[in-house]
């Protein structure tokens, strides 16, 4: 028998009952029940169109939802799930899953395609309902469930997205636009064409890759859910979500171009989405941001990738050398010899690339290519963070930041390469003494950021309890954090703590590799580079967070 793989599910009541209820009928076990009816999905799904694939309407509302404090109860329960390793990645893989959720992630964005696709699967051998449940439509396309979902956050959309999304429109139509990214105009005011085609995607991307979750957006899916997909008119409503035509186009627009903010933001809940909507345009420009990246590295034409190129965001410069290329190997099976022996034995990174996987760093040789000698410190350092094949080519962008390059000094970011100060101590750039102050400057400033964030929210109104425990927390940066953002997240998202790092004054790793620095050294900046780098994505999201939140949003 082959082996089994156990994990989790949460169902509401209703369905579980439904679960048992198909158990009894078969004359089986919940668990062998379960499995039944899972493969009996799976092969149901795998025979359909991805758009025509089912979902169970409780995906898409996110019902049951969690509750709002962790230690409350929680309406559903759960049930062991023991199957297939590859039974279980088949049932994922053909399952729902809304724009920016993501299997492991802040419980707004998770997705929970096991679920999904148990809850499919039972409300198909036995139906089931409940009070929230009763009168929907169970059963939906995939399609139709993405086409609520867009009208949902149409009518929720925060202002940055709705400038990035009506910006879009426009160009499509051929008007004037203006970009939420500033892109930069020719001396006639044209719009650079590549801000412009950068925008384009941008959008599509923000409608159906990225885009932020929370209560309020479920809270309308139930909504347009109950207008659409209840009574006679049901099966008509999930046809239009469906089909996305003009009567759907018509919904989408007026939702897109209400004049004011949705009331339903702000019902029962005091708070503003306007800085996870600034967040998603960020994730949206980013994304893109990284296609052209991976596009640039794997140029076919000779020299185009080794001019200097801009990712934006967060505007860092990129260089490689000039005899260095992505090279991308015809076909999407494994890879063939040599360049499987390469990359196992740290000669060359691979990282997957439009359906197929491309090699980095590889020079022409002839006819065809071979790795480019002496980058193996690279790739330890790639092995020593433990990343995932999709994490291969941010690696390979931390590695390639000119960290000497001007940056642009009105912004806040800090696009330096840190090195923390017992690492710069150890390689002979910091003596003992120059590390203790540094390290004695670090605390004194991380100290001095804690007391500007008790004096704003003395200013915001904290009573004398509440300033006592921040001030008693100032030993504990997460215990100081935790407390602030439980006042206030606006405030609190401002703080940080002062590392006690020295900054690398050269340039890229990649161009301290070809000085033929030591090995040690290499290794570690690598691992470094790539750190800072998750450092400066963090800090540039949050900034955009905060520049929606100044521009767009309302303090509560």
């Amino acid at each position: 028998m082959s082996c089994r793989t156990e994990t989790n599910i949460r169902l509401p009541r209703c369905a579980a009952e439904a679960l048992a209820a198909v158990g009894a009928r078969r004359g089986t076990s919940r668990d062998e029940t379960l499995r039944q009816l899972l493969a009996e999905h799976v092969e149901f799904q795998e025979r359909r169109d991805p758009d025509d694939r089912l979902t169970h309407i409780s995906t898409v509302l996110r019902y049951p939802p969690p509750p709002l404090l962790r230690r409350e109860p929680r309406p559903d329960r759960p049930v062991r799930l023991r199957a297939e390793r590859d039974l279980l990645e088949r049932a994922r893989a053909v399952s729902l899953c809304l724009p920016g959720q993501h299997r492991r992630s802040h419980r707004d964005y998770q997705a929970r395609v096991l679920t999904d696709a148990v809850m499919t699967a039972v409300a198909a051998a036995e139906p089931f309902t409940d009070e929230a449940l009763d009168g929907l439509l169970p059963l939906l396309r995939h399609r139709a469930a993405l086409g609520l979902w867009r009208l949902t956050t149409a009518g929720t959309s925060t202002g940055p997205e709705r400038e990035l999304l009506i910006a879009a429109e426009d160009i499509r139509s051929g008007l004037a636009w203006q970009t939420p990214m500033d892109p930069e105009t020719d001396s006639d005011g044209e719009t650079d064409a590549a801000a412009e085609r950068q925008l384009l995607l941008a959008a599509e991307a923000l409608e159906e890759e990225v885009g932020w979750h929370s209560p309020a957006r479920f809270e309308k899916t139930a909504r347009l859910a109950r207008q659409l997909l209840t009574g006679p008119d049901a099966a008509a409503g999930e046809r239009m979500l469906y089909e996305q035509g003009a009567a759907w186009e018509e919904r989408y627009q007026d939702a897109l171009h209400a004049a004011e903010r949705p009331p339903m933001m702000l019902r029962n809940m005091f708070y503003d989405w306007t800085g996870r909507g600034g967040t998603a345009v960020w994730r949206a420009y980013r994304r893109v941001a990284v296609q052209d990246f991976e596009d640039w590295l794997a140029s076919p034409v000779p020299g185009e990738s080794s001019a200097p190129h801009v990712v934006s965001p967060p505007g860092w410069l990129l260089r490689t050398p000039a005899a260095w290329h992505a090279h991308v190997p015809r076909g999407t099976e494994r890879l063939a010899e040599p360049y499987a022996r390469w990359v196992a034995d740290g000669r060359i990174l691979a990282f997957p690339y439009k359906d197929r996987q491309a090699l980095w760093p590889m020079t022409p040789a002839g006819s065809g290519w071979e790795p480019v000698p002496g980058i193996e410190p690279l790739a330890a350092a790639a092995r020593a963070e433990k990343l995932r094949p999709e994490e291969i080519s941010g690696f390979i962008e931390a590695v390639l930041i000119d960290w000497i390059h001007a940056y642009e000094a009105d912004s806040s970011l800090r696009i330096m390469l840190d090195l923390p100060a017992d690492l710069a101590h150890r390689f002979g750039f910091l003596t003992s003494e120059q590390q203790h102050a540094v390290m004695a400057e670090a605390r004194a400033e991380t100290l001095r950021r804690m007391n500007e964030i008790i004096e704003e929210l003395r200013d915001d109104g904290l009573d004398e309890l509440g300033l006592q425990q921040l001030r008693e927390a100032r030993g504990n940066a997460q215990i100081f954090r935790r407390l602030a953002t439980r006042h206030s997240k606006f405030i609190a998202s401002k703080f940080r703590v002062r590392r006690a790092t020295w900054r690398w004054p050269g340039p890229s790793v990649t161009a301290e590799l070809l000085t033929g620095s030591r090995t040690d050294l290499l290794e570690a900046l690598a691992v470094q580079a790539y750190r800072s780098r998750s450092r400066v994505l963090e800090e540039s999201a949050q900034e955009a967070w905060q520049q929606a939140f100044d521009r767009y949003g309302r303090r509560m």
